[in-house]
């Protein structure tokens, strides 16, 4: 069983992930959720290796498409979903509970701040994530920046 528990903003243990909010809260301004055209990831260097961006499509329920799947996060969990759907993630567990973060952003159109324990690779750790909604119309998401970062190595 995947253990996890749903954080504030204000809780973050990662400072990269209290980094990301901040970025994705000004290129937010005063609307509800950025655009994905608003996200530059040359501003995001530091942070690009644990980064995905997932589009969102509109069937219902919604796919998630993985238009980047950060090199650390490949390195870690020994595949690389870029170009790939959500149901292709060869991890079933993971795919579970990635997809309902993913529908869970979907549905608040809120972000979502998580840690978690993971095994990848045969290494027990605790992975600390936010996911962010995008909307090109401000009103539907249709996008998704993940940033995942690992907190502890057990």
């Amino acid at each position: 069983m995947r253990t996890f528990e749903q954080l504030g903003a204000g809780t973050s243990l990662h400072p990269k992930i209290r980094r990301m909010h901040e970025y994705w809260l000004a290129k937010r301004a005063d609307r509800h959720m950025p655009a994905r055209a608003d996200i530059d990831p040359l501003e995001l260097r530091d942070c690009l290796g644990n980064l995905c961006i997932v589009d969102v499509t509109g069937d219902m329920p919604p796919r998630f498409r993985f238009r980047l799947d950060g090199s650390n996060l490949v390195l870690s969990t020994g595949f690389d979903m870029t170009g790939k759907f959500l149901e292709e993630m060869p991890d079933a567990g993971y795919r579970r509970f990635v997809t309902a973060i993913y529908q869970r952003v979907v549905e608040t159109r809120a972000p979502a701040f998580v840690v978690n324990q993971e095994d990848w690779k045969g290494y027990d750790l605790q992975v600390e994530s936010v996911t962010l909604p995008l909307s090109s119309d401000g009103a539907r998401v249709d996008g998704i920046l993940d940033a995942i970062f690992t907190v502890v190595q057990r």
